[in-house]
């Protein structure tokens, strides 16, 4: 965060000094030596940097998925037992921004989602592990222009792997305050499927 402060001040300086030029018509070549020694290798090193920086958001493909309906409760009563810890996505450009708990008897997982459209909502659990949100975020339709756009718009499909295998019964999900809440009960009797078999050599 710090470095790209430092980039952006030194492109707001050149840009003042790009404006206190001395234009002048009839012998213009002095203003582009200025603009030659203003605009050097740093200034497009700088403009490189931050838009290195600037974050990209990806989509998965879409899979088959099972709609829940929406609880009508204002916050979604999670089980007993304090988190023991907390588990994040390791791909932080991916849509929506996630955060994953583990506790004693559930995985909540909590999504970053301002504008949702709450009938779009789509869950599906694959194999006990792994947990698919769908949805849309609807645009906003103002009268006039727009004349500058840094949210994101339009459906969206993120798939979850989850720290614990869960059960679908039970799953509560819960929209307040820009944020999507999910919870799922853990799988006591989880069991890890193993095959074996003789292998003729």
């Amino acid at each position: 965060m710090k470095n790209w402060q430092e980039t952006l001040k030194q492109l707001q300086k050149a840009s003042q000094s790009l404006g206190k030029l001395n234009l002048d018509k009839e012998h213009p070549w002095g203003a582009l030596r200025q603009m030659n020694q203003i605009m050097d290798a740093s200034f497009w090193e700088n403009v490189a940097a931050l838009s290195k920086q600037t974050p990209n958001q990806t989509t998965t493909s879409t899979t088959k998925t099972t709609k829940v309906v929406q609880t009508s409760q204002k916050s979604a009563k999670q089980p007993k037992g304090k988190p023991v810890r907390v588990v994040q996505e390791e791909e932080t450009t991916d849509y929506p921004v996630t955060d994953v708990f583990l506790s004693e008897q559930a995985v909540i997982v909590c999504c970053e989602l301002p504008g949702f459209a709450r009938d779009s909502l789509e869950l599906a659990l694959v194999e006990q592990k792994l947990l698919e949100i769908k949805g849309e975020v609807k645009e906003p339709n103002y009268n006039g222009a727009c004349v500058k756009t840094e949210r994101s718009y339009g459906s969206f499909q993120r798939n979850i792997e989850l720290p614990a295998p869960v059960v679908a019964k039970g799953m509560k999900a819960q929209y307040q305050d820009g944020l999507l809440e999910i919870i799922l009960h853990r799988d006591a009797d989880y069991r890890e499927r193993k095959t074996t078999f003789k292998a003729k050599l």
